[in-house]
């Protein structure tokens, strides 16, 4: 307390009238920074997902026990490397694109691979900013080339 002011509590009642907004921003930070890091992480997953379509197919031939579809590579490696939660394999789709960019099945001329999930439900962290404010669904696609 310094000498010749008197401390009659307008600290706390500023202080009162802060707090609201500064929770209000501080909660939107945590909001939309685990917003992103979700958009962050399902973009890493549907390249990997891409990455790893690609390269079975370039790795194994397709008459060996070993082998998967590129489609069915692609989605496990976006489920695998999707961390923050689960991703359910109706949410991904694979197609098969040729040169003129139509859609073909697997035993046709392949020259990419796309992976992509339209939209995947995003929960918010803290819950505190209102629901306009960030859109409730995520979604990421990637494009591979075989070689």
């Amino acid at each position: 307390m310094t000498p010749g002011r008197k401390n009659d509590g307008s600290t706390a009642v500023e202080f009162a009238m802060l707090l609201p907004v500064w929770l209000m921003i501080f909660f939107a930070f945590l909001d939309y920074g685990w917003y992103l890091t979700h958009i962050f992480v399902l973009d890493h997953a549907v390249t990997s997902g891409a990455r790893a379509g690609v390269k079975v197919k370039y790795w194994l031939e397709p008459d060996d026990e070993a082998y998967k579809a590129p489609a069915d590579i692609a989605k496990q490696a976006v489920r695998h490397s999707f961390w923050l939660g689960s991703i359910r394999e109706s949410d991904i789709e694979v197609r098969y694109i040729n040169q003129d960019n139509e859609e073909v099945d697997e035993n046709g001329e392949v020259f990419y691979l796309e992976v992509r999930v339209p939209k995947l439900a995003y929960s918010f962290l803290a819950g505190y900013l209102p629901e306009g404010m960030i859109p409730g669904t995520i979604g990421a696609i990637a494009l591979a080339a075989f070689p």
